[in-house]
Parts: C-alpha cells; sequence; structure tokens
C-alpha cells in the first residue's frame, strides 16, 4: 500500500497540470455528456467508487482538500433529512437508494473538488460550453423545422394541446438549456465586445427554450438572465446596467419570437390566460394537471409533516388521491409522478426536517455565490448559477431528487467550491 504522502503527491501532481491547460476539456465533455444522462450518472458512481477507494489507499488524506468540508455541509442538507425520513418511508428501498446516491455525490465531489478550473482557463472554457449550447439550440430548431434533430429524433407527440421539441436530450430538453444558460451569459461579459456575434447565441437559446414547450423552463431562463446581469453589474465587470438588460431583452424577444410563429405554442398561452377565470377543469388542464398534483402532495404534508414519506415517496403514496380526483385523468395514472413543485416536492417527501434543510442550503449557496461574485470570481458564481437553477424552489419540471438534477447541480457545486477555496487561499 502506497504511502499517504507520496500519493497525494502524484494527485496533486496531476490536479496541477490539469489547471494548467488553456482549455479545461474535463468540464466540456462533462457538460457535453450531460445530455446522455445515463453516462453522467455511470461517471459519478465512478468517481464515487474511486474516491472511496483513494482514501483507503492514502490514509484518509484524500479527503483533505479545501472545501470538502462545505461541500459535505451542503451535502448533509439533504442527506440529514432523507436518512430521519426512512422510518416512515412509503418506498423503502427507493428512498434508501435515493439516500446512497445523496453520499455518492459527496464522496464524488472529492474528485470534483480538485478538477475545477482555473481563472486563466475559464475564458476558453466558456467559450467551448456556448459552443455545446449553440450545438444543442440548433438541434431542437432543425427538429422544428424537419421533424427530426440532427441525430435523428423525432418531435414528440404524446401531448393533446401539440408537439414537443425535445432535441437529442428528451422531454429535459428546455430545463436543461435554461439551466446551462450562465454559460452563455458568462462568455458574454468575458468575450461579448471583442466577438459581437456572440449575442446571437441568446435569442438562439431562448427560441430554442420556447419551442421545448415548458413554461417553466421560459421563466427559468430568465431568472438565469437577471441572476447572471445582477452579479455582472455588482461584482466582476462594470456599472453599465444596459449590457445586462440588453441580455435579458434578448432572451424574452427570443422566447417570444416562436409563439408569434408556430401555432400550437400561441394556443397553449392562450388556453393558460382564459383558464385564470375557466372552470377547475380547464384550469386542471391548461396547467397540465399540476393543481391536483399539488393538492394531492400538501395532503402528504399534512399527514406526515414531520419527515415526509421518504425521498422518492410521494410518487407512490399520491396514487390513491389521485385515483379518487374528479379531474386527474384515469389514463394518466399509469404514469408515475412527482410533485411537480420544488419546494412542496422536499416538504412531502422529508417533511418539515427537509425544507429546514434546504433552506440553509439555499442560503449557504447564495452566501458563496456573492461572497466570490464580489471577489471578481468567474468560475464560482457561474457554476453556483447553475446549481441554484437546478434545483430551484419553484421547479415544475424535473423532480428535485431525480437522477438529472443530480448530475448537474452537485458538480457544479463542487466545482465552485474547489475554485473559490483554492483562490482563497
Amino acid at each position: 500500500m502506497p504511502t499517504s504522502p507520496s500519493a497525494q503527491s502524484l494527485l496533486d501532481q496531476w490536479s496541477q497540470r490539469c489547471r494548467d491547460m488553456i482549455t479545461a476539456w474535463w468540464i466540456v465533455g462533462w457538460v457535453a455528456l450531460y445530455g446522455v444522462l445515463s453516462a453522467t450518472q455511470l461517471l459519478i458512481w465512478l468517481a464515487a467508487i474511486g474516491s472511496l477507494v483513494l482514501l483507503v489507499l492514502t490514509r484518509g488524506a484524500w479527503r483533505q482538500q479545501p472545501g470538502a468540508a462545505a461541500l459535505w455541509l451542503l451535502v448533509l442538507c439533504f442527506l440529514l433529512p432523507g436518512l430521519l425520513s426512512l422510518p416512515g418511508a412509503v418506498d423503502f428501498d427507493r428512498a434508501l437508494s435515493t439516500a446512497a446516491r445523496f453520499a455518492a455525490y459527496g464522496f464524488a465531489g472529492l474528485l470534483f473538488l480538485r478538477l475545477s478550473p482555473s481563472e486563466a482557463q475559464w475564458p476558453n472554457t466558456v467559450l467551448w460550453m456556448t459552443g455545446l449550447l449553440v450545438v444543442w439550440s440548433l438541434d431542437g430548431i432543425v427538429q422544428e423545422w424537419r421533424g427530426v434533430s440532427l441525430s435523428g429524433y423525432p418531435l414528440f407527440t404524446g401531448l393533446p394541446e401539440g408537439h414537443k421539441v425535445t432535441g437529442s436530450m428528451g422531454l429535459d430538453y428546455g430545463p436543461n438549456l435554461a439551466v446551462l444558460s450562465p454559460f452563455l451569459f458568462e462568455t458574454i461579459r468575458l468575450h461579448g465586445r471583442r466577438l459581437p456575434v456572440l449575442w446571437l447565441a441568446v435569442p438562439l437559446l431562448a427560441v430554442a427554450v420556447s419551442l421545448s414547450a415548458s413554461r417553466y423552463s421560459a421563466l427559468l431562463l430568465v431568472v438565469s438572465a437577471m441572476l447572471c446581469g445582477a452579479l455582472w453589474v455588482r461584482g466582476r465587470s462594470s456599472n453599465h446596467y444596459w449590457t445586462p438588460v440588453f441580455v435579458v431583452v434578448l432572451a424574452v424577444g427570443g422566447l417570444v419570437l416562436p409563439i408569434l410563429l408556430v401555432p400550437h405554442l400561441a394556443e397553449r398561452l392562450l388556453l393558460l390566460g382564459g383558464s385564470l377565470s375557466a372552470s377547475e377543469v380547464e384550469a386542471n388542464a391548461a396547467l397540465a394537471f399540476r393543481p391536483e398534483l399539488w393538492k394531492a402532495s400538501w395532503v402528504l404534508f399534512t399527514e406526515n409533516w414531520l419527515n415526509g414519506v421518504g425521498l422518492r415517496g410521494a410518487e407512490s403514496a399520491m396514487y390513491p388521491i389521485l385515483a379518487a380526483s374528479e379531474f386527474f385523468p384515469d389514463a394518466m395514472l399509469s404514469r408515475t409522478w412527482h410533485p411537480h413543485l420544488g419546494i412542496l416536492e422536499i416538504a412531502t417527501d422529508t417533511g418539515v426536517l427537509g425544507v429546514l434543510g434546504y433552506l440553509l442550503f439555499l442560503i449557504m449557496v447564495v452566501r458563496w455565490m456573492l461572497v466570490t461574485n464580489a471577489a471578481g470570481q468567474g468560475v464560482s458564481p457561474t457554476f453556483f448559477c447553475i446549481a441554484l437553477l437546478a434545483i430551484f424552489p419553484l421547479s415544475s419540471a424535473v423532480s428535485m431528487y431525480s437522477f438529472s438534477t443530480g448530475s448537474i447541480t452537485w458538480p457544479a457545486l463542487a466545482l465552485a467550491l474547489g475554485a473559490h477555496f483554492r483562490e482563497a487561499r
């Protein structure tokens, strides 16, 4: 067995060689693989297992990385309430496997902390990230135009109100683009004056998000533009307010354009607007029956308010409530459903304890984001923004405990903390 100093020295040398490269190619590759969800989740498990092995080989020295304690503190905000919900879990096996996955995020994070890009690598790295976003945006636009994406995936037509653009990413196409949008806004901040053509990527991305037919994704993109713009003005660039305002205007313009050109998108908005004063049946249909999911989730929370029904337990616990609903279609009962509202999902699955943990998580992430932004760093605030968007309190698209959410949230947090604590030394 190698001694701790020699093994740790080799690992430190390897990390330093990675940071000496012009572009953080491993980060570009990770984001590219994020479009293939199974690949990123498999890599997280491999990274977690590798970290456990290295903890043994280095006699514990592998955990001695700046930012490791902070990352585990964030993980425990979810893991502890999840473990406390196990005694009353509706689906014990699934709750236990989800808790194990959160532990894996912590162990995998020990590797990602070491792989965070340096500030010198950041300008080139975000340029490549923007290239990926442009390709994915064109992928969805081509799918709307030709009926199939660049990689051959057809339009999703399983919606009563019309089709849905998914690109090559699947049903989470819109939310994924919105969550990754801070890479584009950071590229505009760093290269917008030198390469004005980059500004065209903002409406291009917004058009793709709008074509995904996800109203939540459109909202999340606007939130992303406003959040990045606020950070831009306050800490890392200049006091010129017109630039972030122009970014928001371009994003909103790109979101509106498909609504004017694609009939079923306009019809969805008209249906939503009319439902505000219509019957409960029409309101449910306009909101994809989310009100019924929220009602069922609230009932579960009030009955299990302390520690919830267990991680991912709402999906099976809601079934009898939805089956008894006079508004929820019987044909949709065969599918599994989560609450489709982030903070409510946490409350349902892990109770008040989970909500308190989540609020503590948000406070710490926002605080670190503001501190790193004020220090003039570029890497950390961007990754913190991505993590916040991925686990947004009002998330009505992707489950807070899903593979998709975890595959981007926790690597992003580890990369942000790794860059922050390295710069702070």
